[in-house]
């Protein structure tokens, strides 16, 4: 008879186009985390499985570290385009610009970023010697790179849209089990770092690229231009505010708390609730991922324009993270603290890398098609405050694509999404120009 007992198997599918990522190398860091031995069985045709062996503990991890790859792994890549308004330019080939340095705080960059950073400005247009051939210029064929570059002229702007439209059917909601669609537009200014040169003309521009040695990027979600100027878009776009709408830190509007799990980042969005006089979890998502980005730099005082295309993935609230929030609110020293509700110190051994967003007050302003919020933002994290104003522009018809899992009766049209896409960026540049 044998003294030894054959060891348990346990048998995890890995996704068909992830497989070859799973190599010799990958393999060799779970072993040595886990301690289990690892086999992937790849035949033609069938469904790839990891069979992991060993203890009860090493299977475990060894599944663990093998869940967290296939989910870290298994996102749809980002496809970002950073485009130069020129349709407002008297002459392509004259036009000069300069990266000018920011001195605002953007509340993107964390504490330990302690790069300069710096927004476009267009200068004086003036003759140059070397003129750009301005029709070889605008038919080069914009390069489409998901890890960067992307640094195109709004000439391009209906190219940089088809390939955004082809990312729709990749983020259906109806195609994955609770997985949900947002779309936004945000007015602010586009701000960069490691940049090489100060000066740069239209042909330069396109040869920018994003990401490595290169430029690195961040949108300062603040166009005070919209607030100061309200008066002008209310009668050219015919908007009124939304009296009722307006709220205020008293009011306890809403808090997003950001923190990592089991390597996503999720968020949980809570709300007051006045019969139970507590904060509440109302939503809570993971995988916020965003999978097209495309900016427009108004290259002078009006400000810039970013439009998102993000995906996350609903969650169930479990006991765990309600008894959290529950426990902070019963202790005798939660009050506001700097007009906030809740802080980062108040997580410590509850959630990893925790940062907390409070609405502090919104206005906002609607006409037939469109919403424009302005909303105040106090933001703790990296161990600062920050508050922000944020203003964004949503299609009120985005609206029930946002909420489509919620009604079966809705439907999922990629052509009526990409139409209104198209429809709110043209707006948003409409009203950039209006505020040049």
């Amino acid at each position: 008879m044998s003294h030894f007992t054959k060891k348990p198997v346990t048998v995890i599918p890995i996704p068909q186009q992830l497989a070859k990522y799973m190599n010799i190398r990958k393999i060799r860091e779970i072993e040595s985390k886990s301690g289990a031995k690892v086999y992937v069985k790849n035949k033609n045709g069938e469904r790839p499985l990891a069979h992991i062996t060993g203890d009860g503990k090493q299977c475990e991890a060894a599944k663990t570290l093998i869940k967290e790859f296939i989910e870290k792994s298994h996102v749809i890549p980002t496809i970002g385009y950073t485009l130069l308004e020129v349709d407002i330019l008297a002459d392509v080939n004259k036009a000069k610009f300069q990266f000018i340095k920011f001195e605002g705080i953007c509340i993107n960059s964390s504490s330990n970023n302690k790069r300069v950073q710096y927004s476009v400005q267009l200068m004086e247009e003036t003759k140059d010697d070397s003129e750009l051939d301005v029709a070889d210029l605008l038919d080069q064929k914009l390069e489409i790179s998901p890890s960067g570059g992307g640094f195109a002229t709004s000439e391009k702007l209906d190219s940089c849209l088809n390939e955004i439209y082809s990312q729709l059917s990749k983020a259906d909601p109806t195609d994955s089990e609770r997985r949900e669609v947002r779309l936004n537009l945000f007015f602010g200014r586009e701000l960069f770092s490691n940049i090489d040169k100060q000066y740069f003309d239209v042909n330069e521009w396109t040869k920018f690229r994003r990401g490595g040695k290169y430029f690195c990027t961040s949108f300062q979600q603040n166009a005070p231009q919209i607030l100061e100027k309200m008066s002008l878009l209310e009668k050219r776009f015919k908007f009124k505010e939304d009296e009722v709408s307006e709220i205020t830190s008293e009011d306890k509007g809403s808090i997003a708390i950001y923190f990592d799990q089991d390597s996503s980042r999720r968020k949980l969005k809570l709300h007051w609730n006045d019969e139970d006089r507590s904060w509440k979890i109302t939503k809570y998502v993971r995988n916020i991922n965003r999978i097209a980005i495309l900016d427009l730099i108004s290259g002078n005082e009006a400000p810039d324009c970013r439009f998102l295309l993000k995906t996350c993935y609903d969650l169930k609230v479990g006991n765990k993270l309600t008894e959290i929030i529950d426990e902070i609110q019963s202790k005798s020293s939660f009050k506001l603290r700097d007009e906030m509700w809740f802080r980062v110190e108040d997580f410590d051994g509850k959630l990893d890398k925790v940062e907390i967003r409070q609405t502090m007050s919104k206005r906002r302003f609607f006409n037939g098609s469109f919403q424009i919020s302005i909303a105040t933002i106090k933001q703790d994290s990296d161990g600062k405050l920050i508050t922000q104003q944020t203003t964004s522009l949503k299609n009120r018809s985005w609206r029930s694509v946002e909420n489509i899992d919620r009604n079966l009766s809705l439907h999922y049209d990629e052509q009526e999404i990409s139409n209104t896409i198209c429809e709110t960026i043209n707006f948003a540049r409409d009203i950039v120009k209006v505020l040049s």
